[in-house]
Parts: structure tokens; C-alpha cells; sequence
């Protein structure tokens, strides 16, 4: 299956809003979202490339989710809607940005 425009587009701008936060939060790993989001599996991070399903370490396709599971994910990212887990002083500390 491939992508149409839109879901091309819609993929370009969440890759390039994670890369945005990336530099504001000086973090080059996972965003964990709030609430995980239900397509065929469970996804509840992304990193700049790819969605990872909750428990399982091979990040799933853009291909593979339906077109409301990235309107979702783009939606989330662009309301700040994550934490990432930075380490500070030996321990691990969730960290945000201030939700628009």
C-alpha cells in the first residue's frame, strides 16, 4: 500500500515538528505520548522517523496506520502532547513542554 499526497504530507510535517521539539527540548530519542493512540497495535512513542508499538522494539511503517492514527499523531505532537525521559544526576526524569 502507498501513501497518498496527503498522508505524504501529513508524515513530512509530524517528522518535522518532532524535529523542532528535538532541538527546543536538546533530546535526539523517543517522544512518549500522553495516551497511547489504537491502530492495529498500540503505539505510544515516535521518534523523527517512525511510530513504535507499546512493548516491541521494530518501529512500524508509516505504510501500516490508517490515515485518523497520524492526524492523531500529528495532533498530539503539535500540542505537546508527550514527555521524553532525560537523565539528570543518575536518574531518569520525565520532562515536557509546556502544553499551547
Amino acid at each position: 500500500m502507498s501513501l497518498n499526497f496527503i498522508t505524504k504530507h501529513l508524515v513530512s510535517r509530524i517528522q518535522d515538528e518532532v524535529k523542532t521539539k528535538e532541538k527546543i527540548l536538546k533530546h535526539d530519542g523517543f517522544l512518549m505520548l500522553d495516551e497511547p493512540i489504537q491502530d492495529q497495535k498500540l503505539i505510544n512513542r515516535l521518534n523523527r522517523y517512525s511510530p513504535y508499538p507499546k512493548e516491541e522494539l521494530i518501529p512500524m511503517s508509516w505504510y501500516l496506520l490508517k490515515g485518523k492514527t497520524i492526524l492523531e499523531i500529528y495532533s498530539k505532537v503539535k500540542r505537546n502532547e508527550f514527555f521524553i525521559y532525560k537523565l539528570l544526576d543518575g536518574k531518569n526524569h520525565k520532562m515536557r513542554i509546556k502544553k499551547k
